[in-house]
């Protein structure tokens, strides 16, 4: 069966190979141990690593199959220097222009992307989830600064995956150690600083024990937890609660008031209270209704911005008693985080 590949006008893995042989037959770069040739006299930039660009598409009937994984992973192209990254890089499409359910790979030589296997078995993955449009120069910059060694990581990191799917696109970064925190940690860091992401912006982590265990990549992921909390103006809680107080006490307590001490303000509450004090009561459960309708929307906002459970219940009480001033603020927030994501 003709599977698509990221590589223009190539329909088969024997296309693929003809065009990359063309393109580096001549130029082959020499091994960090070929020692008959030294660094001065090499015409090529040597990277400190060898990588390898692999390719994957499952098309819509083979995802929910037995069908092997590996039997879709189609190997590109191995490179170690400057010039050989640059012929096979031209000649593949962009990530946003490959179909549904591709995956591009750029791995170390001789390691598959795959969980099980030997050098990626005790590690784990940081993904970043994309809106639609932002992957190719998000992914540039990623595999520009993986094999120029911008992350200063030793052998920590394994590879990186840019996925393709229908509501959003993915990347991802695969390290050698997941429980090594300080790596991982360090990372992260540096991939948000590469990509010039906002340091709130959320990133997911998941080992691939437990990709092996529910059999999916992106599915029941860590997400980073975010601490954002930020107080309303507090000439709110004059109006909402001041007033909220006021029709509480003419809903319920209408007797012990003293109107006439309060003038004019006190004629009128007077008339409210004892003409409308129906339309009053009403008013006053509504009033509850929606404020407790808006502390649970706030609640639902902050779980599903992974917010802990301080400032969770910070959002919950402030919302409770301010209402939309204290919602607007958060539902703002969430806006500004999808656009990163």
């Amino acid at each position: 069966m003709t599977t698509t590949t990221p590589v223009n006008n190539a329909t088969s893995d024997e296309e693929i190979a003809l065009e990359t042989t063309d393109k580096t037959e001549n130029t082959s770069s020499p091994t960090k141990d070929d020692n008959t040739i030294s660094n001065s006299d090499s015409p090529f930039h040597l990277l400190e690593g060898r990588w390898t660009f692999w390719y994957t598409h499952r098309p819509t009937t083979f995802r929910n199959s037995a069908v092997n994984y590996d039997s879709c992973l189609k190997k590109l192209g191995t490179f170690g220097s400057i010039e050989e990254f640059w012929c096979y890089y031209d000649h593949m499409k962009f990530p946003g222009d490959l179909p549904l359910y591709s995956d591009v790979h750029l791995f170390k030589e001789n390691l598959k992307p795959m969980w099980e296997e030997e050098g990626n078995r005790l590690g784990g993955k940081w993904i970043l989830r994309l809106k639609k449009g932002l992957s190719t120069r998000l992914w540039e910059l990623l595999v520009l600064a993986v094999i120029g060694e911008q992350f200063s990581v030793g052998k920590e990191i394994c590879g990186i995956v840019c996925s393709i799917r229908p509501q959003e696109d993915l990347i991802s970064i695969w390290t050698k150690t997941a429980n090594n925190q300080t790596v991982t940690q360090r990372i992260k860091e540096t991939m948000k600083k590469v990509l010039n992401l906002p340091q709130d912006c959320p990133m997911e982590y998941k080992t691939h024990n437990d990709s092996l265990r529910d059999n999916c990549s992106y599915r029941n992921t860590d997400r980073m937890t975010d601490h954002f909390y930020q107080s309303a103006n507090p000439l709110w809680y004059i109006p909402c609660d001041g007033g909220l107080l006021i029709l509480t006490i003419l809903t319920f307590w209408r007797h012990t008031v003293s109107y006439d001490a309060l003038g004019f303000l006190g004629t009128f509450l007077k008339y409210l209270a004892y003409n409308y004090h129906t339309l009053l009561v009403w008013i006053f459960w509504v009033s509850v209704f929606l404020h407790v309708f808006e502390a649970t929307i706030a609640w639902r906002i902050c779980k599903r911005l992974n917010i802990d459970s301080e400032n969770t219940w910070r959002w919950c009480r402030q919302t409770l008693l301010l209402g939309y001033p204290s919602l607007g603020k958060l539902r703002r927030y969430e806006a500004e985080k999808r656009k990163l994501s």
